[in-house]
């Protein structure tokens, strides 16, 4: 409770001190549309969160997002039903987050040199796919699912990643399965002996993750209206910081989506606050990473 407190009063001090410096900051319709600019990492956080409690982590999430979209727009430049596109979108972030899950659970590869590797691995295949060019002009129906609102103000995006939260949560806290994950980041050796499926439970979070990344890709080509090699360069950053902020310690056993969700709208104040007063990409880089060392020093010394 002490952390959430800390978040939100820290968010608190963000709007304010933006609010100051841009008086439309405070508007309904800017806090609400800031939302739509992190709802795809807030979804791959959910996943991420819960890979960390299991004592583990995914850095190829960002990449499995761009090769998800990339998927979805080659098969419409194919003139494949756009259903069926974004179905073969997610399975395609299935199938990648299961090859993690087979290297990691059952070849017990370390899981940040194969998710660096496969972070590489899928984004080279993503601009093989495309050639470096971009998927662009999906139906209006389909950008909606992006772009569009709810009542005018609300963004469709907003009940989607709502869903998948409580969903998260309930899985996590109220399911056995909840209980393995959390038993295997505390001590793996003693989850295996008291029956927990370890390399299974493994192989389905990486999978899941995998999943979670491409629904954030069918999400990020509908807000662009674009498919693209190159979607969401860097986005693990935020994904990563979001779990650690929100309580999620890298040494794995605890945890907690609600102090995800929380770090989630922080960090979305931040960037929506610093694009608004004009900082550069580069700066706002700089204040997140700082972010994420800082929280991974305060896990560590808790």
């Amino acid at each position: 409770m002490r952390r959430y407190a800390v978040l939100l009063a820290l968010w608190v001090i963000s709007v304010a001190v933006f609010s100051v410096r841009t008086p439309e900051f405070l508007s309904l319709r800017n806090m609400l549309d800031m939302t739509r600019h992190f709802t795809e990492i807030g979804i791959m956080a959910l996943s991420m969160t819960a890979l960390l409690i299991a004592g583990g982590i995914d850095l190829s999430v960002a990449s499995v997002l761009a090769m998800s979209g990339v998927v979805l727009g080659w098969l419409y430049r194919a003139e494949v039903p756009l259903p069926l596109c974004v179905l073969a979108a997610l399975l395609s972030g299935v199938a990648m987050g299961a090859v993690n899950g087979i290297c990691i659970a059952y070849l017990r590869l370390p899981p940040v040199i194969v998710t660096l590797a496969t972070m590489a691995l899928f984004r080279g295949l993503a601009i093989g796919f495309t050639g470096g060019e971009k998927v662009s002009g999906f139906p209006q129906s389909f950008v909606a699912l992006g772009q569009g609102q709810f009542f005018g103000f609300i963004p469709k995006q907003l009940p989607l990643l709502l869903f998948l939260a409580a969903l998260a949560w309930f899985i996590l806290h109220r399911t056995i399965w909840g209980r393995h994950i959390f038993a295997i980041g505390a001590n793996e050796t003693a989850a295996r002996f008291s029956g927990v499926p370890v390399e299974r439970t493994k192989f389905l979070l990486y999978t899941a993750s995998g999943l979670m990344a491409a629904i954030a890709g069918v999400l990020y080509v509908a807000r662009f209206n674009t498919a693209k090699a190159d979607a969401a360069m860097g986005a693990e950053l935020d994904v990563i910081t979001a779990a650690l902020l929100g309580g999620t310690p890298i040494t794995g056993g605890e945890g907690s989506l609600v102090g995800t969700m929380l770090a989630l709208l922080l960090l979305s104040t931040l960037r929506r606050g610093l694009d608004m007063a004009q900082v550069g990409v580069e700066q706002q880089a700089i204040l997140i990473g700082a972010i994420l060392i800082a929280a991974v020093a305060f896990s560590q010394q808790r």
